[in-house]
């Protein structure tokens, strides 16, 4: 099949940042974790504050709630860092390539074998300040970055994940 566009990019602290922040702070079942913490959290920070005595049980529970809200928002900075760390680490610059044909997206990361991906596979589509993402059905992210087209370009792709209905 011809390629209709492609993106050649390197793996930055600002890519994995953008991807990150989605994996962390978009996804639905993050959503609805921190929901259903805060709902828990509220009511017990509120009886504790409240309470001219203090409850044990509420003090307890509030304790463990801010705790968790912190290493959780804590926990994506340092996931930032550990991959951009690990990136830097290897040998050289490396050049990612994503490209799109008119049934698929393929992969190619090096020193890994091609991955090719059907569109149909292709569950949801995220923007961020510089890519689009392409969300599979098992989570994984496909980044086109918005200004490192080497073939087509953004707007004609976003036309395309449009006519795909994407």
């Amino acid at each position: 099949m011809q390629i209709l566009f492609e993106n050649k990019y390197t793996r930055t602290k600002k890519f994995f940042r953008e991807t990150y922040f989605y994996d962390h702070f978009k996804k639905s079942f993050n959503i609805i974790l921190m929901l259903f913490m805060a709902a828990l959290l509220a009511p017990n920070l509120f009886f504790a504050v409240k309470s001219s005595w203090h409850d044990i049980i509420s003090d307890i529970s509030v304790g463990i709630g801010i705790i968790f809200f912190i290493v959780y928002f804590i926990a994506y900075p340092v996931r930032v860092d550990i991959a951009a760390k690990n990136e830097k680490k290897l040998d050289s610059e490396n050049i990612y390539t994503l490209s799109a044909t008119e049934n698929k997206i393929i992969y190619r990361a090096p020193n890994c074998p091609e991955i090719e991906i059907s569109f149909a596979k292709i569950k949801k589509v995220s923007k961020s300040k510089n890519y689009i993402m392409l969300i599979s059905e098992d989570d994984t992210i496909y980044a086109f970055q918005k200004d490192k087209f080497t073939k087509g370009t953004y707007d004609d792709f976003i036309k395309f994940l449009d006519s795909k209905n994407l």
